[in-house]
């Protein structure tokens, strides 16, 4: 067993995690339940108290096919709606006999409930509005934000139209001021002069979160495009965009799809001919370029989007436009352009152009607007973004047939939620849930996925939930998987072999692509996972069903068809996914760069810091001089309760070299199970597989087994271990932080962007930190304010 999440694990699950057969065979009658799917199902099935409001949706729905928008000639055209919808939503009552519960406890309430959510929506008349029944006319279920497929050199034009509501959400409008009574959401009012969230004590004076690190302003949006490598700025991934809720008369949004049409179409149009001449260049990088401005000539869009902004927003913008740079605020419409770029060269480094270029494979995009991105996420302000490529998709059609990969399941998991933890009423209340939602995918709870008998099928597995990371000890007996990639980067031939029937966690913003065979006996097999913020969770997490697979009552694939076969071989990696090595991070090997996470036990609630300080828009960013190539070390200061916080970094991918968990055991062949790192010596038994640390010394903090190898994959998210207590037998003791090390390539685009936990009620609350990717020598500091 190991805790080295860098490497494959084995699967073999404890034996309270058996995996279980099929819970009803067509063709044999019924089969045995194992205890875990009989507390899974059973949870669920236990529905609705005497006050329902609505009947939920039965389980075992087919998976729901989300409607995709895909490139057509070289470029991804639409529109995409940040609306507000009522939507039936499935809430597990958080307390059982006054005590709250986790997700599977035996006996514990479902209910569905009508409510007001944040959701993406594609502007296309071919959609339906919702796939699948409905409760009532007009009520859907939840659904996550269309697909979006697009291919590596495609050029991405989407017009984000924002027509939420806020009048439907209590105070979200964005105060953008530093005083909590006005900038900060604030929910739960009591007595005495305190409030439930942000927490506020008059006597004695105890204050919580405050602006602009606590919950505010989710009437606001933006999309990340999580995975892409882009320019940061202006109109593409840039994560600082702030765009503000249409005005609305007579209860009407004034701005829709077709306001700017005619504008945004000429700006498309430009930004395709600078992008095809320059893949590296940033355009447009002011207000003062047409045809978006300049923003002082009347009748430009700048110019009226001025017009529609609030003094402090005016103000805010006005100063960034007069200093060459981008703004930061909009209302009701924005146009995002910006290109994938295709890597020509056949070995790296490059002669010249992109040195890294984009990876195909499953990337998503989702809200990342600061202040809201757990309410909004939890909403379904998420989707799948799968980038094709000659390396993998046409590699993977060359064996398994024409157009194979798009018929593929795309499965967008989620914690689907109306507000986040902290801002929650109290157990019990109406629409509420407890800080661990249980899982849906694309929207439904337990899905069926159907399969032939020995059928292989790829799956593009999304992590899109805002806390929880799902452990997969494994499939049910007869089933086989491999994983293709990681964070939607395709594996190796090394790691692809390696990686049969292992264990999988994906943390929260995780992806993975899985080739999953299925045996040649029909029946209905569930599919589980335990939620995982920290490994020690896996000690009691109780496991839960993610989906069902029904293998079908009808003949297998033929074993000499290819798509009843795992590919031989992974296609080759692209040449700029080689190893980064030793060479390349020389001036940071011995001495990395330490970026510290840290979550403190402060009143009234825990902080959560990066480097010692919440997110401040004048604090000064990580600088990183562009094109360089960097070692990290990424630190845990969190020592209890446990939490692993994933660590997630913007633009570009990364490999982990070490991987230091203090927490970690393993298994001895002459003492049974043992902690991997020790500061007793008399608990240091065997050396093989154990690591005796000096408390005085943290050079000896570190894995003393590590072995840098080859063929190294690519993640964008990875959890941090958490930190530990260990003492030395003679009554010292020290806080031995957790840590991994990580190498990437910080190349192609300067600008501005941002490494944070990828829980995000962490990074809403302050876990998050501006990095500066800048030319040498031509820093130009960067100009945003939340007011």
């Amino acid at each position: 067993m190991t805790h080295d999440r860098a490497k494959p694990s084995g699967c073999e699950p404890p034996k309270s995690i058996e995996q279980p057969g099929p819970v009803k065979s067509l063709r044999n009658g019924a089969r045995r339940w194992c205890a875990s799917v009989l507390v899974a199902l059973a949870a669920m099935l236990a529905q609705m108290p005497a006050a329902q409001a609505l009947d939920c949706l039965p389980i075992s729905q087919p998976l729901v096919k989300i409607p995709e928008l895909v490139s057509q000639k070289g470029v991804l055209r639409g529109t995409i709606m940040l609306e507000d919808v009522q939507e039936r939503m499935i809430f597990r009552i958080p307390t059982l006999n006054g005590q709250a519960v986790p997700p599977g406890t035996p006996g514990a309430i479902y209910q569905c409930l009508p409510q007001n959510v944040r959701a993406f929506r594609a502007v296309d008349p071919s959609f339906p509005l919702q796939p699948g029944p409905h409760a009532v006319p007009n009520l859907p279920d939840p659904l996550p934000g269309p697909t979006l497929r697009a291919r590596v050199g495609d050029i991405v034009e989407l017009t984000f139209i924002n027509q939420l509501d806020p009048a439907k959400f209590g105070a979200t409008n964005d105060q953008g001021v530093k005083d909590t009574a006005r900038g900060c959401d604030i929910v739960n009012v009591g007595q005495g002069g305190t409030a439930g969230y942000p927490y506020k004590s008059v006597n004695p004076q105890v204050l919580g979160d405050s602006f602009p690190d606590c919950f505010h302003g989710s009437s606001s949006g933006n999309i990340h495009f999580h995975g892409s490598h882009t320019n940061t700025n202006g109109t593409a991934d840039n994560v600082f965009l702030e765009v503000r809720p249409s005005p609305r008369v007579n209860g009407q949004p004034t701005i829709g799809p077709l306001t700017y049409k005619t504008q945004f179409d000429h700006f498309f149009k430009q930004c395709e001919e600078h992008l095809h001449a320059d893949t590296l260049a940033e355009w447009p990088s002011n207000w003062d370029q047409a045809p978006l401005g300049p923003y002082k000539q009347a009748d430009t869009w700048t110019n009226t989007q001025m017009s529609l902004l609030g003094p402090d927003d005016q103000a805010a913008n006005r100063k960034v436009a007069e200093a060459g740079q981008w703004p930061q605020f909009y209302v009701g419409a924005y146009p995002y352009c910006f290109q994938l770029p295709s890597y020509t060269s056949q070995t790296f480094p490059p002669p010249s152009g992109v040195r890294m270029g984009q990876a195909p494979g499953t990337h998503w995009y989702h809200a990342h607007k600061h202040g809201s991105t757990a309410i909004d996420v939890a909403n379904g302000m998420v989707g799948a973004f799968i980038i094709e490529g000659p390396s993998y998709d046409d590699q993977l059609n060359a064996f398994y047939g024409p157009g194979w990969t798009r018929t593929q399941p795309v499965m967008v998991v989620n914690q689907i939620g109306v507000q986040p933890n902290l801002k929650r009423a109290a157990a019990g209340g109406a629409g509420q849930n407890d800080k661990g939602p249980d899982f849906s995918v694309n929207g439904r709870a337990q899905p069926i996925v159907d399969m032939r008998p020995g059928e292989v099928q790829m799956w593009r597995v999304v992590n899109g939930s805002g806390r929880s990371g799902m452990f997969l000890h494994g499939f049910p007996p007869g089933f086989n998987f491999r994983q293709i990639a990681q964070d939607g980067v395709q594996f190796a031939d090394e790691n692809y072999k390696a990686s049969q029937n292992k264990a999988i966690l994906l943390a929260s913003g995780n992806r993975a692509d899985l080739l999953v065979q299925a045996p040649p006996t029909p029946g209905i097999y569930p599919v589980m996972v335990q939620h995982e913020v920290d490994p020690s969770d896996l000690t009691s997490a109780i496991p839960v069903v993610l989906l069902q697979i029904r293998v079908r009552e009808e003949p297998p694939v033929p074993s000499n068809d290819p798509r009843s076969q795992f590919i031989p071989a992974m296609p080759p990696q692209p040449a700029f996914l080689t190893d980064i090595t030793d060479q390349e991070v020389a001036s940071t090997l011995n001495n990395p760069r330490v970026i510290k996470f840290a979550t403190g036990n402060g009143p009234p609630f825990a902080q959560h810091t990066i480097n010692g300080h919440k997110f401040d828009d004048n604090a000064p960013p990580v600088v990183v001089d562009l094109n360089a190539v960097e070692q990290w070390k990424i630190m845990n200061y969190t020592f209890g309760p446990p939490i692993s916080h994933p660590f997630h970094i913007h633009l570009n991918p990364f490999q982990i070299t070490e991987v230091f968990d203090p927490n970690a055991v393993v298994r001895s062949p002459t003492a049974g199970t043992v902690p991997k790192y020790v500061a007793d010596p008399k608990k240091f038994v065997d050396s093989t597989v154990q690591c005796l640390l000096k408390l005085d010394d943290e050079s000896t903090w570190k894995n003393c087994h590590n072995v840098v190898g080859t063929k190294l994959i690519w993640w964008d998210v990875f959890p941090i271990p958490t930190g530990a207590a260990i003492s030395d037998g003679a009554g010292n003791s020290a806080n031995v932080p957790g840590y991994f090390l990580m190498r990437s390539r910080f190349v192609d685009f300067p600008g501005n962007y941002v490494i944070h936990c990828h829980i995000l009620a962490h990074e809403d609350r302050g876990m998050m930190t501006i990095v500066e990717l800048q030319p040498i020598n031509a820093h130009v500091p960067m100009l945003m304010s939340h007011h």
